[in-house]
C-alpha cells in the first residue's frame, strides 16, 4: 500500500513539473483565486507559488503568483536575484500607476532592462483578488522588444480574459 501511494505521489509531482497545453490554469491549486487560459501554442507549468508561462519562441516570460502582501519584499529579492543570475540588468523603471479594473485594485509597474541579447520589458502587475487571505496576484512579465509586439494581442487576450473566483 505504502508502494502504491509513493508511486501515485511520484507521477502526480512528474506530471505537475511538466509543462501544461494551452487551456486554462488555475491559480494556486492549494487556495484557487483565478484561472488564466494560456494561447494554444504557448507552454504552461505550475510552479511553487502559481504559474509559469512562455511562448513557444521564448521570446516572452509570465509568471503568475499568489503571495501574501507581506511577502512583497522577498519575493522582490527572489526575481531581482534570478533576473541577475539571466544576465538582465535593469535600466530605469517607470512609476507605479494604480486602477481599479472590474471591481479590483490593480497596479502596473515597467522596467528597462537589457542582457546579453539586448533590451529586455520587465512589467510588474499587482492584482487584489478580493480574496479573504488578503493576498494578490503578482504577474511577472518579461520581455523582448520583439516578442512584446510579436505576443502582445495574446497577452492583451491572455491578461482581459482572466477569471477570478
Amino acid at each position: 500500500m505504502l508502494s502504491n501511494m509513493i508511486r501515485a505521489f511520484t507521477v502526480a509531482a512528474v506530471m505537475a513539473a511538466m509543462p501544461a497545453l494551452a487551456g486554462p490554469l488555475t491559480l494556486t491549486a492549494a487556495d484557487p483565486v483565478a484561472t488564466v487560459t494560456i494561447p494554444e501554442e504557448w507552454s504552461g507549468k505550475t510552479i511553487a507559488r502559481g504559474l509559469e508561462i512562455k511562448t513557444p519562441d521564448e521570446e516572452v516570460y509570465l509568471w503568475f503568483e499568489l503571495i501574501a502582501p507581506g511577502e512583497m519584499d522577498s519575493v522582490q529579492k527572489e526575481h531581482d536575484r534570478y533576473f541577475k543570475k539571466e544576465g538582465v540588468t535593469v535600466t530605469g523603471a517607470s512609476e507605479t500607476k494604480k486602477s481599479e479594473i472590474n471591481g479590483r485594485a490593480w497596479s502596473f509597474t515597467e522596467l528597462t532592462a537589457t542582457n546579453k541579447d539586448g533590451p529586455s520589458i520587465i512589467r510588474y502587475v499587482a492584482i487584489n483578488p478580493n480574496v479573504a487571505s488578503g493576498k494578490i496576484i503578482l504577474m511577472t512579465y518579461w520581455a523582448s522588444p520583439e516578442g512584446d509586439k510579436t505576443h502582445d494581442a495574446a497577452m492583451s487576450k491572455l491578461v482581459e480574459g482572466i477569471s477570478f473566483r
